[in-house]
This record gives structure tokens, C-alpha cells and sequence, in this order.
């Protein structure tokens, strides 16, 4: 009986074989089975026991199956289709037709390509173009990369694969969700044709379009790409990622916002995860809860909040404190901000400007320290009664107290040091250093402080400066202070005491209270102008009136000790009190004053003798 049944195989396969070298078989040739049982006249032949057929390079194998015609093929259990030497499938169950190559696997089934398996329940394979798909859901594994989605495609003689409808992808890295993919498997490339998002351990990632490299860690997200870590979003038009430097490249509209204040914004973010660091370029921007800071490029460090700044005039904002420099740079070790070229600083609530060449600064504090600039000295601009007031000094430092205005402004401290000199039109000033708060609006020079006003000259050992709405009010000189005025530039009033109060009437030298060994001597005028005589007075307190430089009358308040002279009874070149002194040649007269070599004060000396005058009453000539 086996004899037979071996006979029986060679006949009904024979023609198959026949074909094989001429051309496709379109037939399908029995290899082997163990039991062969004819049906339907022969048109069916049922096969039982390790099946074996063929047709070209297409070997199938199953426990039993049943030939129709020597075309169609149904065969059951431990099913395999063996294509060439690189596919393979299996199955419980196969549908095959040899004239269209058209298998249908059903159950259990698994179709190979090296390293790469398809894992499904229903699976048609078309054995000619090499396509094998599904529709009732299936997955993929390559290596340590699964994917799965309700619809497959798969190219396995390019092996390419396109998975459609609830895709999802699970590797060791990351997990991914999609609407439609492709995964190049030669190249180990997914291609997102879809909504997709991707999920790490630290972040998740949204596009529409672009790739993932599995095999390099490397990707390209595009169409609304964003990633999210935490409270960090970023998005751009690209977003393309190197897993082995943990580098975020985003490009075209690039941003990234951090938090509830923290925003990011460039042509080009490059975003380091691993040190948390962003390289922005092309109209960059960074936002944080104090800050604004513009640029061409910003290179920031989220970590440390610090950042250094290039092109495009850099720009930090941190309101009411605004200010440009050539560069800007944050010094990690002390967590100062540091500026270089053309600094422009302002705060708005104190109409303050400070030029300079470099900077060191703090956004949380609000300090600022300025130096260098124009002929390496930084320059400080603020409107003063409507005019405007320049001040010039080696460093100027600025600082925010704790102190608020009326308005609910932050107040500021503003300090000068070394070689301080201001310029206004009608009033101008030298000195060592200078202080300014603007709480109480009160200017204080210090150590041999000059103060000129119109034809008034005050020192003292320091000097203060009261404004009231912005404009001089009073000036108390501390210590040795002195008040000299000349209407003509040739003989000189003065006033001198332990502490001198002067008032300021629009500008101008109105009156001076002096207290403590008060002092005076004062040119008498008569009502035509004309000089009558030099008064030379003494008391502990006197107050003096001024008009048009020149002394209009004096009220003393205790008992004065004094004479008027004759003005040709007198040598006026030594009419002084003790520490007299006129320096017109230290007085700033235009802006370009303030800068250039310091002035020192002179050695000690008279002014020249004024004209004698024939008669006490009547200038020479008259």
C-alpha cells in the first residue's frame, strides 16, 4: 500500500515539474505525505501526515491539507509557506491559489524575514509582489522595536511596512502612538504619515510628520512638533533629535516655555537635556518672572538661570530696569550679569540713563555697577525741572532697596565714586563720590564737593542736595561750608558757618541760613548798583537774601559784631574769610566737561586785585 500511494504522487505531480524550467508553474506539486486520498473523481486530493508542496521556490508544509485542482490549497495545523530563502510563514490554517499566489494565513500566524516577525490572526500574503497584510489587527518586532496597529502592510521584499489605525510602537527607549506609520526595516527608520506622539521616561513628543532612526536614536518631527518634559513645552516648525547627545534641535519659530513665567523663543533653539542648556539664534528671546533678554544669540542655562548674549544690540528687560550692550553674559560663579560695548541702562520709574562700556549687574536685586565708557567714564542722564542733568564719574552704582514710592515703585540707591562731575544748565557740581536716594530726592556730594549755581559757588565738607518735584529746593553744606556770589565776577560775597542752609527760588540763590560761627562778608550796593562799601559780620546765626548774585539784605538773629568799610579803605584782593577759595576753572560749562583728564584743585591763591576806585561811592570814571 505505500508503494502505491508513492506511485500515485508521481503521477499527479508530474506536469508541475515538467513546467518548472520553462516557465511559473501555476500548478502546485505534491513533495510528500504520508496518506493520499482521492476525491471528487481526483479533481480533490486530500493529504494526511507531514504534507509537503511546492510550486517554483514557494514549499509549503502543514499536517494535512486538500489539493482542488492542483491550484487551490487548504491545508491545516503547523502550516508553513517557505518563499526563496529569506521568508517564511506560519499558520493553522492556509488559503492558497497557485494561479494568483494569493495565501490567506489564518490563526496563530507568524511570517519571518530574518531577524524581522509578523505576528497576526489573519494575514493576506501575495506571493508575488511579496505584500502581506491585515485588517484585524497585528505587530511587528525587529530586534528590541514592537509595533502594532489594526492595519498592516508589509513590503517584505523591500521590507518596508505601513501600519495604519491605533498604531502603537514599543521599544526600550520609548513608546509611540500613531495614526499611520511606516517602518523601513532594512534602514531601522519609522516614518510618521500621521497625528503621532512619542513617550520617554522623561518626555513626551506630538507631530504629524517626519522620522525616527531606531537604529541611531536620531529623529525629525515636523507639522505642529512638540515636545513636553514635565512643566517644560517646546514647540517649532522642525524638531530634530540626536539621542546619543541628548540635542533638541528646533527650527523656524522656535519656542520653549518653562513653568508659568519661563518663555524661550528663536529662529533656531538648540536644547541640551542633559545640561539643560539652550543655544538660541536668530531674533532670540528668553522670558523668565524678572526678566526679559533679547539678541541675536542667547546662549542660556536653565539650571543656573545664567545666560551670555551676542548681535543685534542684546537686550534685557526687567521693568522698571531696561538696558543694550554690544554683549551680555551671565558669570555662573557669582551670579552677576555682565554687559560690554555701548550699554545703554534706564529705570523708568526714576528717569534714570546710564551709558558705559561695561556692566555688572543682578536681575534679582536690580544692582548695577557701570564703568568705562566714553573716555572710559560712564555717564548718567536723569530730567531734572524739566531740564535735563548729566553726570559723569569713574563707576556709577545703582541698587533697589526694599522701599517702595507713594506709587508703588521699587526705590533706588545711586551711588558715584571717583572724580564725580554734573552738568546742568543752570546748575553744576564736582566732586569724589556722590549718593542719591530717591526716597527723600536728596543728592549728596562728598569729600571737597564744588556746587555752582548762576554766580553762586558752595562748598563744604559735603554737601547736600534737596529736590522738591524735581527740581533744587535747598542745599545744606555740612561742615566748613561756604557760600561765595559775585554779580560781576570781581569782588566776591561770602558767607561761611558750621552748617549753611541755601534755598533756591526757580534756580536761582534765593537765601542762605547759617548756623554756628557764621561769617560773612558782603558787598553793599546801593539801589543804582553802585558799591558803597565791604561788610565784614559775625554772629552764631544770620540769614542772607540774595538778588542777581549780589546780597540784597541780611537779618541776623543774635547780636552781630562787624564795621562797613570804605571800598578804597581796603585791600579787596585780601578780603577772605578763612578756606576762601574760587575755582571757575573746575566747573563743568558744557557736556564735554565732564569727560577727559580730572581737574585737580589749584594750589592755593587770590584772585587778582579788582580796579581801585577813586571815590568809596563811584566806580572809577564816573
Amino acid at each position: 500500500m505505500r508503494y502505491l500511494v508513492f506511485f500515485l504522487l508521481l503521477l499527479v505531480s508530474g506536469s508541475g515539474w515538467a513546467q518548472a524550467d520553462t516557465a511559473r508553474s501555476e500548478t502546485i506539486g505534491i513533495d510528500h505525505a504520508d496518506e493520499l486520498r482521492m476525491l471528487d473523481k481526483g479533481r480533490r486530493q486530500r493529504l494526511i501526515g507531514a504534507v509537503e508542496l511546492s510550486q517554483d521556490s514557494i514549499f509549503m508544509y502543514c499536517d494535512s491539507a486538500e489539493l482542488v485542482s492542483e491550484v487551490q490549497v487548504f491545508a491545516y495545523d503547523n502550516v508553513i509557506i517557505q518563499q526563496g530563502d529569506s521568508i517564511a510563514a506560519f499558520s493553522d490554517y492556509l488559503d492558497y491559489n497557485a494561479g494568483t499566489l494569493l495565501a490567506k494565513l489564518r490563526e496563530d500566524v507568524v511570517l519571518k524575514r530574518g531577524t524581522t516577525e509578523l505576528f497576526t490572526d489573519q494575514l493576506d500574503y501575495d506571493l508575488a509582489t511579496k505584500l502581506a497584510t491585515y485588517h484585524m489587527g497585528g505587530r511587528v518586532t525587529n530586534g528590541t522595536t514592537e509595533l502594532s496597529s489594526t492595519h498592516g502592510y508589509y513590503y517584505a521584499d523591500s521590507r518596508n511596512v505601513y501600519f495604519r489605525d491605533s498604531v502603537v510602537v514599543v521599544d526600550e527607549r520609548f513608546e509611540m502612538r500613531a495614526d499611520t506609520l511606516r517602518y523601513d526595516l532594512a534602514n531601522e527608520r519609522v516614518y510618521f504619515l500621521g497625528p503621532t506622539v512619542i513617550r520617554g521616561d522623561t518626555h513626551t513628543i506630538y507631530c504629524e510628520s517626519g522620522y525616527y532612526d531606531v537604529a541611531l536614536d536620531e529623529a525629525v518631527f515636523r507639522n505642529n512638533a512638540q515636545y513636553r518634559s514635565g512643566d517644560r513645552l517646546a514647540a517649532a516648525d522642525s524638531i530634530r533629535y540626536f539621542g546619543r547627545d541628548e540635542l533638541y534641535v528646533l527650527a523656524g519659530d522656535a519656542y520653549v516655555a518653562d513653568g508659568a513665567f519661563q518663555r524661550a523663543t528663536a529662529d533656531r533653539i538648540n536644547y541640551f537635556r542633559a545640561r539643560d542648556r539652550y543655544q538660541l539664534a536668530g531674533n532670540a528671546r528668553v522670558v523668565d518672572s524678572l526678566q526679559v533678554v533679547t539678541g541675536d544669540s542667547i546662549d542660556y542655562n536653565a539650571a543656573t538661570a545664567s545666560y551670555s548674549v551676542a548681535g543685534g544690540r542684546p537686550r534685557v528687560s526687567n521693568p522698571p530696569m531696561l538696558m543694550e550692550a554690544d554683549r551680555m553674559y551671565s558669570d555662573e560663579a557669582t551670579g552677576l550679569g555682565r554687559a560690554s560695548g555701548n550699554i545703554v541702562w534706564q529705570d523708568t520709574s526714576a528717569k534714570l540713563t546710564i551709558e558705559a562700556e561695561r556692566a555688572d549687574y543682578s536681575q534679582y536685586t536690580g544692582y548695577l555697577k557701570a564703568y568705562g565708557g566714553r573716555q572710559d567714564r560712564a555717564l548718567l542722564t536723569t530730567l531734572l525741572d524739566q531740564d535735563t542733568m548729566y553726570l559723569a564719574a569713574d563707576t556709577l552704582l545703582s541698587y533697589q532697596t526694599d522701599e517702595v514710592n507713594d506709587l508703588g515703585d521699587t526705590i533706588r540707591q545711586l551711588a558715584a565714586y571717583t572724580d564725580v562731575r554734573i552738568f546742568k544748565r543752570d546748575l553744576q557740581a564736582v566732586a569724589d563720590s556722590l549718593s542719591f536716594n530717591t526716597v527723600d530726592s536728596v543728592l549728596t556730594l562728598y569729600d571737597d564737593p564744588i556746587l555752582w549755581q548762576d554766580t553762586s559757588q558752595l562748598t563744604a565738607d559735603t554737601i547736600e542736595l534737596y529736590l522738591k518735584d524735581e527740581a533744587p529746593d535747598r542745599v545744606v553744606l555740612q561742615e566748613n561750608g561756604m557760600v561765595v556770589t559775585s554779580p560781576d565776577l570781581i569782588f566776591f560775597n561770602q558767607v561761611k558757618g558750621k552748617e549753611i542752609i541755601a534755598y533756591f527760588d526757580s534756580s536761582q540763590l534765593q537765601r542762605t541760613e547759617v548756623a554756628g560761627n557764621a561769617e560773612a562778608i558782603y558787598y553793599a550796593q546801593d539801589e543804582a548798583g553802585a558799591y558803597i562799601g565791604v561788610n565784614k559780620t559775625a554772629c552764631s546765626k544770620m540769614v542772607l537774601y540774595f538778588e542777581s548774585g549780589g546780597v540784597d539784605r541780611i537779618k541776623f538773629l543774635s547780636a552781630p559784631s562787624g564795621r562797613l568799610d570804605p571800598m578804597s579803605a581796603i585791600d579787596h584782593a585780601t578780603r577772605r574769610l578763612e578756606g576762601f577759595r574760587w575755582e571757575p576753572e573746575r566747573q563743568p560749562r558744557k557736556l564735554s566737561d565732564l569727560f577727559g583728564p580730572r581737574k585737580q584743585p589749584p594750589a592755593p591763591s587770590l584772585a587778582p586785585p579788582p580796579p581801585v576806585f577813586e571815590d568809596a561811592s563811584l566806580p572809577s570814571g564816573e
